[in-house]
């Protein structure tokens, strides 16, 4: 029922393969802090859960690629002391969830990320596409895949999954918004672009900003870059260019170099 409530017809497409009550808990509890603004606290609530849920269903191909993404999102924020060690895990997760289920969408994303810090783009497609064509009626996937193929240059590819994702799941995270809004700059719908990251930020405050102060400055509008980066400052006092530059992969170096000039012209600090 919960997970019902939380993902609707979705839920059918997740964790559907364990007879064991006590994982199924163990899952939910998880996911619950999963469908949550994406933080150190709350991934590492989802990893307790989700490795509680794998001790009690070994053989979950899902659970596998799950903690798989999570020690990605872990290593991609720096959030651990071994940011290496915590790219190891996650690579060891997504295989062992493949040996398990050849045809898991969730390990093939899994394996796209991981292509990206040795910017193997071609390889990140391919697995985002593999995880697409395995589960087309997925909302997850699809926005997954999504945010693997704007970045690794296939921005327009990746606007139409951001969009069919959404229209799968009426009731979508606010993170949808972020990947949607990702895919739509980068594919140059500026203005639909705003429009996804000022409702992001709306739902998740302090969310989304970041591209924001970009988006702004593309549109050539530098009063709102700058309002919009005093809001991010405001929510993340911690924020650094550097900091920020070290979560992105991005095929395109001029693009993001760009992306870069803007935010120190909106006078965000360098790090």
């Amino acid at each position: 029922m919960q997970v019902r409530l939380t993902d609707g017809e979705q839920a059918r497409l997740r964790y559907t393969t364990t007879h064991n009550v006590e994982a199924w808990t163990c899952w939910v509890q998880g996911l619950s802090y999963y469908r949550q603004a994406i933080t150190k606290e709350n991934m590492a609530a989802v990893q307790l859960w989700w490795e509680k849920a794998l001790a009690l269903d070994p053989p979950s191909a899902v659970l596998n690629a799950m903690l798989g993404f999570i020690h990605f999102v872990k290593a991609r924020f720096g959030w651990s002391d071994n940011r290496e060690a915590e790219f190891i895990k996650s690579q060891a997760y997504a295989d062992r969830a493949l040996e398990l289920d050849p045809t898991s969408a969730y390990a093939h994303l899994v394996l796209g990320f991981l292509c990206w810090p040795e910017e193997r783009f071609d390889e990140a497609v391919s697995h985002a596409r593999k995880a697409v064509q395995l589960a087309p009626g997925a909302a997850d996937i699809l926005n997954n895949a999504s945010f693997i193929l704007a970045p690794s240059g296939f921005p327009e590819e990746a606007l139409i999954l951001a969009q069919k994702s959404i229209a799968l799941n009426p009731n979508h995270p606010a993170v949808y918004l972020g990947i949607l809004g990702n895919a739509c700059r980068l594919s140059g719908h500026i203005d639909e672009a705003i429009a996804a990251f000022e409702a992001y930020n709306a739902r998740v405050p302090g969310f989304g900003l970041v591209d924001l102060v970009i988006a702004y400055r593309e549109k050539g509008q530098a009063e709102k870059a700058e309002d919009a980066a005093k809001r991010l400052m405001s929510a993340r006092r911690d924020f650094t260019i550097a900091a920020w530059l070290k979560t992105q992969f991005r095929r395109d170096a001029a693009q993001l170099a760009a992306d870069v000039a803007a935010l120190r012209m909106a006078g965000l600090p360098g790090g």
